[in-house]
């Protein structure tokens, strides 16, 4: 049963990775039936692909993360901005996209992805950008970048900065299904 694997994948990986709480520095005391939280300044960063189905889950999780404690600083691209002002609790930096107009105008995803993606890879701009966020004295150390899977061109340059990353699917519960009939689909020959 191709569930089970990954539900076993699923709990490794779980029990490997920080809780966000120890991400954000929260720390747990108690006297007696009373807890408190201390919150460490701590900050996360998100980088939504520009596109609605994947803003929403990303800013969502932001939404938790800062519920949590965190600082979140949202970088985004030019095409397709973000609007600051809907969420100022949040911090907004812009990164170049490199999306040729034509390319942008055509409002095709798929072009569009693998234009930003070749640009952003092509050019320094964002790893200038991230290096300039980390090195930002005014705001707290960043703990992870939260990046959209199809943002790879980005998770290079933080690699490359030391900055963990971690990877959001956007993609629905059906999507998902797909990629556990792989393993099945692979072994018994048809992938």
């Amino acid at each position: 049963n191709p569930w089970r694997f990954w539900q076993f994948q699923l709990a490794k990986i779980g029990s490997n990775r920080p809780s966000i709480s120890k991400m954000a520095g929260v720390q747990e005391a108690s006297r007696g039936d009373v807890s408190r939280r201390q919150h460490a300044h701590r900050r996360v960063l998100v980088f939504p692909l520009p596109f609605q189905g994947h803003i929403n889950p990303m800013l969502q999780l932001a939404d938790v993360l800062h519920g949590r404690g965190l600082a979140v600083t949202v970088l985004h691209t030019q095409f397709n901005a973000l609007d600051p002002a809907l969420h100022p609790e949040f911090t907004f930096v812009a990164v170049p996209d490199g999306v040729p107009a034509d390319v942008a105008a055509s409002g095709s995803i798929i072009p569009i992805i693998l234009a930003m993606n070749a640009a952003m890879e092509a050019s320094p701009a964002v790893r200038d950008v991230l290096a300039s966020v980390l090195a930002d004295d005014g705001q707290p150390p960043a703990a992870c970048l939260f990046i959209d899977a199809n943002l790879l061109a980005v998770q290079k340059a933080a690699s490359a900065l030391g900055l963990p990353t971690m990877v959001l699917r956007t993609g629905s519960a059906a999507c998902f299904s797909c990629f556990l009939a792989y393993p099945m689909l692979h072994h018994n020959g048809y992938l």
